[in-house]
């Protein structure tokens, strides 16, 4: 049957209709064109910045801010660099003249006092003083005191001590001094009690600097018995061993002999076994102890040939820094003796290097000279090398001998002793004979007797020495210690007393060093008075030294996870300041950071050798928040010399922003005339100034203690109004202060409330505070859409953080009580030091109009409550042409709601279905910040973690697209923790010969702790020095007294497996860290969106295809990734990763370039005088009591027979 003809139009055109209909429900969906895809997720994005930015004007009122700068008259002017750190050094300069003048006054009445001083033996007979060990404290239980000093008990006065802020809350008695002494060195002897009577009326003289100076820290006089009077008078730690002698310290020693080039001569040959190699290990561990970091050296080791100790060190001095000694110490253990000692051939290569650095040097130009000297550590010398001499160290008949030498002879039985005296008193040295390991430490020492010889003849000038930051002693000193506090830096100034009276009665002439006088200067003490608020956000200031080490330095960081690095005084400014070389990039792939650029080698010779000048528009990797995130930046550098130090002083101007600033008037005058209390801009509790800065301080902290900085502030605030109110400075002028010849030991002392203030500073902070004053008074929403906003994502708090160091903040709905009670002041307390105003500053330059925002990093400890958002803005007035930064405008919000609003806003669509949004299982969205931090994910664990550690191909084709930079920062001054196997061997079997060893052994313990408790004490010579060295080879710690085990448990404990150990050691490293920063301009300039589709072919496929937009108004990118495509999976990481350089190489060979880069030699050096060969000392033997002889002997016997018997 045929199917009827539809007939007619209208049949046919709904038969048509109707397959074309059946055809479209049947067929798949059809995707929207990739224009119209994008076009949806640019709405998206520009929906979502348009909202937030209106929320960002309704918090923080910005407008109305900025308005109230050109309100109140702010000026805009240009900063000046030059005249900037001419001001600084001024500054600076006074300080570093009171603090020499102080020691100068110690120098002068000391070396009085000991001339004028005559013994009376029956006043010293009832002399008593202040023992920092041993005087009893009140309130304190008494002080165990050996029994060999029981009787002297007497002689110790009771002190009172109470703690003191200025003296970092150490307890102290700043009415008088107290004493160190040595634990080998008898307070009782003649020439001590001498010393200790004498130099108690210096209390006249510290105190006198105290009260003219009241921002002197410890003040100190080392004798040259190793007494140590320090003032004020504190208790030393009695929870330590004491190894302290004053006579080993830095500043001591570096006073006495100034700067050295040392070559040591280690003898390796076979007869340096056993017991000699033990000696000469610790001999050469005590030698490298003394030295500094202005000294250089190098150790040869010698036996049928002569090599370096180490092999990296060849043909070179390398400058003693902790490091370096370290890794000596470390070759020395590894040593095998071997073969015969050819001591001329040693010695020709010592000369030889040593001529050779004295030509590099100009020795013989300069008038000083150089100390240069060669320190022979032998069993013995075969033969006479006079011709070795004659060829290499006399020269001009003899009469010019530029190199001295130091002989060591090690052991009992040794030969040709003449041959080894003649050696050193023949070349203007010292010849010491070291029997047993007791005697090291006092031999090793008494070179820099020798070496100060000529400074001490000359009798005239008092050269003051400048030692490299250390930690302050102190601390180590308290018995309770803060592990959370870091160290704090110091640094020294010392100068030499002479001993005037020596050479009165003695036929022969002697040159005795009667003393060092020094004080110790916090670094911080520096830092506040170089006007960081002038330097303003991201500006600082850095001292280097001539060494080009650097003292001072914001990204100086010396602990690492609560631990002090080793190599913390002798980071080189190579090492910290990164300049950013495109040269040096391109041309090499793989970098170390130790590859220098010409711009901070010119820069550091500049400061090394004391100029005046600046270099501008250097770029520099600009690093911040602890090195996780970085900005390509333009900075100027400028520079000028700390008179009468090794120092000079760095200041850095970002090269655009920092080149102006706010410049206010009398802001105090201008508010009294219109009838406005000051303190009423301060109210309430929700305000911090920065911490760390100095608006107004009484000299004497001590009895003006407040609770916070704002108490005092307030404090000051109130005092404005007071008749007798004046404007004081620190350090204040003093007319002719620099032409001065002496120093000015009678000053004007300081009354109890005398106090100084920064006006300027000051005045800048009035001036903030008004402008911010009305912006924080009460909140009030001015329409319900304002509220609705706010409440929609939970904004409620805001604050602004100014230039002048102020930070106020306002709870919108009432302040939250938190347990803690620490609130938003309390974490972000230092204004233009906070990671957010430093990125909104940077941020001002890309998109003025725009909020910066940021989430806590994954690392970082949480705060109280839940995770906020934080937003912030720069605010920069304009007037004439010109605008500085003046201030950051912020508020925070809920992270949780911000998310929850972008997805509601990524889930809509202008057409029903016709795209997958965030919502879609399709679909992973993220919003990063413009260091690629994530913000918002839909896995909550994401936030604060770097998106290439999720998302690597995709971040690594925003690399390669030019949407980010990657910039490899380098943090050279690492610590590596490293994981080392000790195994110990199983206690062996007990046997009769065991059970008589551990007689033997048990009888040397016995005998070791009697001597420890029976003094050697040995006239003017010093002990070990261990103490405030933070890597000691020796434990002070004291074995705990085993439990007793039953019989049945001994078996088990002799007969134990053998155990695997790992201890946990640190050593410096260098790391690097691969950050990444956002190109804005791409975006605001370019297309305003990147979309990147799947390609043709499958298997080209290397990351899921991506829409990147960046949010308007912010520093945030939407990132919208299409995750049904399969790829690899890659990590990218932004955390620090460590450099592993050649495999041979340790850290120290790696650094060796460092030691040929330029360094200015100290001057006022004294390496030679006429009369040097009338003073009658070039060295001796051991001058023991027989009862110590005999103890020693029995001790060397015990371990003879021990080593007979290696398994007992």
């Amino acid at each position: 049957m045929r199917l009827p003809i539809l007939a007619g139009t209208a049949s046919r055109k709904f038969l048509l209709g109707s397959i074309v209909f059946l055809l479209w429900i049947k067929l798949p969906d059809q995707p929207v064109s990739a224009s119209v895809e994008t076009e949806i997720m640019e709405k998206w994005a520009d929906n979502f910045g348009e909202e937030l930015w209106d929320l960002a004007q309704t918090m923080t009122k910005a407008m109305e801010i900025t308005a109230k700068y050109k309100a109140y008259n702010a000026r805009v002017e240009h900063k000046d660099g030059t005249a900037l750190i001419q001001s600084i050094v001024e500054n600076v300069g006074r300080m570093f003249i009171r603090k020499m003048d102080a020691i100068k006054c110690i120098i002068n009445l000391a070396e009085e006092l000991s001339e004028q001083f005559e013994f009376n033996e029956t006043l010293a007979d009832n002399f008593s003083y202040y023992s920092s060990k041993y005087s009893n404290i009140d309130g304190r239980p008494e002080p165990e005191i050996p029994e060999t000093l029981q009787e002297n008990m007497w002689m110790y006065r009771n002190m009172s001590l109470n703690p003191d802020t200025h003296f970092f809350n150490i307890s102290v008695n700043t009415s008088y001094s107290s004493v160190h002494v040595p634990q080998n060195v008898y307070d009782r002897y003649p020439w001590v009690l001498e010393a200790l009577q004498w130099s108690e009326s210096l209390d006249d003289v510290f105190l006198q600097n105290y009260n003219s100076d009241p921002a002197l820290s410890w003040q100190y006089f080392g004798s040259y018995t190793g007494m140590l009077r320090h003032y004020p008078a504190l208790e030393w730690n009695r929870e330590h061993v004491d190894t302290f002698d004053c006579r080993k310290r830095s500043w001591y020693i570096e006073t006495a002999t100034c700067s050295k080039d040392i070559v040591i001569l280690l003898d390796n040959s076979g007869s340096m076994t056993g017991y000699r190699n033990y000696i000469a290990q610790l001999t050469v561990k005590s030698i490298l102890d003394t030295f500094s970091n202005n000294d250089f050296i190098n150790i040869y080791k010698y036996s049928n040939d002569v090599e370096p100790l180490v092999p990296c060190f060849k043909d070179m001095l390398v400058q003693a820094t902790p490091e370096n000694m370290r890794f000596f110490n470390e070759y020395v253990r590894e040593l095998l003796p071997e073969g015969y000692a050819n001591v001329k051939k040693a010695f020709v290569a010592a000369f030889e290097l040593l001529q050779k650095y004295r030509e590099i040097r100009r020795c013989n130009e300069s008038v000083s000279g150089c100390n240069q000297a060669i320190m022979l550590i032998t069993d013995g010398v075969p033969s006479n090398i006079t011709e070795v001499f004659e060829a290499y160290n006399w020269f001009e008949n003899g009469t010019k001998i530029p190199v001295r030498v130091f002989t060591y002879l090690l052991g009992r039985e040794v030969t040709k002793v003449r041959e080894i005296q003649w050696m050193a008193c023949l070349n203007r040295g010292y010849y010491s004979h070291i029997q047993s390991l007791d005697e090291v430490q006092e031999e090793v020492v008494k070179y820099v007797t020798v070496i100060a010889t000529p400074l001490v003849l000359q009798g005239v000038e008092h050269p003051p020495t400048w030692t490299h930051a250390f930690t302050d002693t102190a601390e180590n000193l308290l018995t309770e210690a803060d592990d959370d506090e870091p160290p704090r830096l110091m640094i020294a100034v010392g100068a030499p007393a002479f001993d005037r009276k020596a050479n009165h009665y003695n036929e022969t002439r002697t040159a005795r060093l009667l003393g060092v006088a020094g004080t110790d200067i916090p670094v911080e003490d520096l830092d506040e008075l170089t006007l960081p608020y002038k330097l303003g956000v991201n500006g600082y200031s850095f001292i280097v030294s001539n060494n080009g080490y650097v003292l001072m330095h914001p990204d100086l960081r010396p602990v690492s996870n609560g631990r002090l690095k080793e190599n913390y005084n002798s980071i080189d400014l190579t090492e910290i300041e990164q300049i950013y070389d495109e040269n040096i990039t391109r041309q090499i792939e793989d970098m170390t950071g130790r590859e220098m650029s010409p711009f901070i080698l010119e820069l550091r010779q500049h400061l090394v050798d004391s100029q005046f000048g600046n270099m501008t528009k250097l770029p520099v990797r600009f690093h911040y928040d602890k090195m996780r995130r970085v900005s390509l930046e333009y900075q100027d550098y400028y520079y000028a010399p700390l008179e009468n130090t090794p120092f000079s002083l760095g200041l850095v101007l970002p090269h655009d922003y920092g080149s102006t600033w706010i410049k206010v008037g009398d802001e105090i005058k201008r508010n009294q005339h219109m009838g406005l209390n000051i303190s009423d801009f301060f109210m309430g509790d929700n305000w911090k100034v920065h911490p760390d800065w100095v608006y107004c301080k009484y000299h004497y902290l001590e009895g003006h203690e407040f609770k916070t900085p704002e108490d005092e502030l307030r404090h000051f605030l109130n005092r404005l109004y007071e008749p007798t109110w004046k404007w004081s400075q620190q350090y204040e002028p003093e007319p002719n202060e620099k032409e001065s010849d002496g120093p000015n030991c009678g000053r004007k002392t300081l009354d109890d409330d005398a106090y100084y203030c920064n006006k300027e500073l000051v005045q800048l902070l009035i001036f903030d505070a008004k402008v911010t004053n009305n912006s924080y008074r009460n909140w009030e929403f001015e329409n319900e859409n304002e509220r609705k906003i706010i409440e929609m994502y939970n904004a409620t708090l805001r604050f602004v953080a100014t230039m002048s160091g102020l930070t106020r903040w306002q709870f919108i709905f009432g302040e939250v009580e938190v347990d803690t009670d620490s609130e938003f002041g309390d974490y972000h307390k230092k204004a233009i030091d906070e990671t957010w105003y430093r990125s909104a500053i940077l941020q001002h330059k890309i998109d003025p109009k725009s909020f910066v925002y940021s989430v806590p990093h994954e690392s970082d400890p949480p705060e109280d409550g839940e995770l906020k958002v934080t937003a912030t803005m720069a605010i920069f007035p304009r007037d004439g042409g010109l605008e500085a930064p003046g201030c950051v405008t912020g508020f925070q919000f809920t992270h949780s709601l911000m998310y929850d609003r972008f997805m509601e806003i990524t889930s809509k669509t202008t057409c029903d279905g016709c795209i997958e949004t965030c919502a879609s299982e399709s679909r992973d969205c993220y919003v990063i910040d413009h260091n690629g931090y994530v913000v918002l994910s839909e896995t909550s664990n994401h936030t604060g973690r770097f998106f290439g550690e999720i998302e690597g191909a995709i971040m690594q084709s925003m690399v390669d697209k030019e949407i980010f930079t990657m910039i490899t920062v380098f943090d050279l001054q690492g610590l590596c923790e490293y994981e080392r196997v000790v195994e110990n061997d199983a206690i062996a079997l007990l046997h009769p010969m065991k059970v008589f060893m551990l007689g033997l052994k048990w009888l040397i313990a016995e005998i070791a702790m009697m001597l420890s408790r029976f003094d050697f004490w040995v006239h003017g010579i010093p002990s070990p020095d261990y103490f405030g060295h933070e890597y000691d080879d020796y434990d002070d710690t004291r074995p705990s007294k085993p439990k007793k085990i039953h019989v049945d448990e001994e078996e088990e404990y002799f007969n134990r497996p053998k155990e695997i150990k790992k201890e946990i050691v640190y050593e410096p490293c260098d790391k690097k860290s691969n950050l990444y920063v956002m190109q804005q301009e791409k975006f605001i300039k370019g297309d305003g969106f990147f979309y990147e589709p799947p390609p043709p072919a499958m298997e080209d496929l290397l990351y899921q295809p991506y829409f990147a937009k960046r949010i308007p108004r912010s520093n945030l990118l939407m990132i919208i990734v299409e995750n049904e495509y399969k790829v690899d999976r890659v990590v990218l990481s932004a955390q620090p990763e460590v450099i592993y350089h050649n495999e041979s190489e340790a850290l120290p060979c790696v650094k060796t370039k460092l030691n040929f880069l330029p360094r200015r030699r100290l001057e006022e050096c004294y390496t030679e005088h006429p009369d040097e060969e009338l003073v009658a000392q070039c060295g001796s033997g051991t001058r023991l009591t027989m009862q110590l002889t005999v103890v020693i002997s029995t001790i060397v016997s015990l371990f003879v027979i021990l080593s007979m018997c290696p398994n007992c």
